[in-house]
């Protein structure tokens, strides 16, 4: 069992579902920049958590907005009460947390499905994770072929929730931090020696991970995110995974794109592979040639030293339904690959890299 705490700017359909079915297609009834949060509970009933089919969606609520005379609006958010079952849950265990922005043609239930999956095949001895779901009105279609633009155009119209969505989490994690400390440096004040644990709790990180047209959806955030900052961006994340973008491949060199990411993460790493079938069909009928996910940046002299491009056109096969777009979940090599990226194992000491250029570019070689 597998508890994913999520936000969403979906209309509500239920506050409360035995399996799942809290959200619809459409956006939040008060506008695309209203998001709810809530917790859901995923079972697992088999033997590879990589199979979605194997997960199925439990318990699920929404975190319920009271009326507090201290707010100006009158509305006292639910995300309090997710941030205090996130301090629960962080501190019970040293974990970093990766919020997970799902693509294209994916429901919610699909979507929470997928984050718990992600919790599971990520997280190694070495390296706990929790993943927060940001789960956008993606339709869960992909044909007609205009269902593809609406959802792109969705994704672009959430923005606005998924920055403020983002804001607040970097202000609970920030002041998480900050609480521990200061327990740390009262113990040494009190001449006590802190427990490990303690210790290990002020270097809690944040990641991001996108996939698909989820990172369309992330240059909208960023954008907001600044904005919401008076302009200004934080170096606040530490890894920013991009897999099988289907984002411009230019994105990462311009203001506009996803430029500000370099100025948001520490690390960013882009996954793709040419022979990627679903960003090629994008091409050829929807007129989105040149994608991230396909070639990866489009030249890496042009960005900065922190982005990190990885060929998966080795790795990228799986299920001929999944069109070489699913490796990054799918494929023990690249699992390997962000596993050893979140436990901070030296970069020229992974035995499965195929060093292209130091420092900025690999591939993965099939093992």
């Amino acid at each position: 069992m597998a508890t994913i705490y999520f936000a969403s700017n979906r209309n509500v359909l239920h506050e409360t579902s035995a399996n799942g079915r809290v959200f619809g297609e459409r956006f939040n009834a008060g506008g695309p920049q209203i998001f709810r949060v809530g917790k859901a509970e995923i079972a697992f009933a088999g033997h590879d958590p990589k199979d979605d089919d194997q997960w199925s969606v439990g318990a699920t609520r929404l975190f319920t907005e009271t009326l507090d005379s201290r707010k100006a609006d009158g509305v006292k958010l639910g995300s309090q009460k997710l941030f205090e079952e996130l301090r629960v849950a962080l501190k019970a265990a040293d974990r970093d947390v990766i919020i997970f922005i799902p693509g294209f043609a994916n429901t919610f239930e699909d979507s929470v499905r997928r984050a718990a999956a992600l919790q599971e095949i990520y997280s190694t001895p070495a390296q706990q994770v929790m993943v927060v779901l940001f789960s956008w009105p993606s339709n869960g279609r992909v044909q007609p072929a205009w269902d593809y633009f609406s959802d792109r155009e969705d994704a672009e119209a959430s923005g606005l929730a998924m920055g403020r969505a983002l804001m607040r989490l970097v202000e609970f994690l920030t002041r998480l931090r900050e609480e521990d400390h200061k327990v740390v440096l009262a113990a040494r004040r009190d001449g006590q020696v802190p427990e490990k644990s303690a210790l290990k709790q002020c270097t809690r990180r944040l990641h991001v991970m996108a996939h698909s047209m989820g990172n369309w959806a992330l240059r909208h955030a960023l954008r907001k995110f600044a904005e919401l900052n008076g302009g200004r961006i934080a170096r606040v994340v530490d890894c920013a995974f991009l897999m099988a973008a289907d984002e411009d491949n230019d994105a990462l060199d311009v203001p506009l794109k996803l430029r500000h990411l370099d100025d948001l993460a520490n690390r960013i790493f882009v996954y793709h592979a040419a022979n990627d079938v679903a960003l090629t069909i994008s091409d050829r009928t929807k007129g989105m040639p040149d994608r991230l996910g396909a070639d990866g940046p489009q030249n890496l002299d042009q960005v900065g030293e922190r982005v990190f491009a990885i060929d998966c056109r080795q790795v990228s096969e799986t299920a001929l339904t999944h069109g070489r777009h699913q490796y990054y979940r799918l494929r023990d090599e690249v699992i390997r690959d962000v596993q050893a990226t979140l436990a901070d194992q030296p970069q020229d000491g992974r035995a499965w890299r195929e060093t292209l250029r130091p420092g900025q570019s690999w591939r993965l070689p099939p093992k």
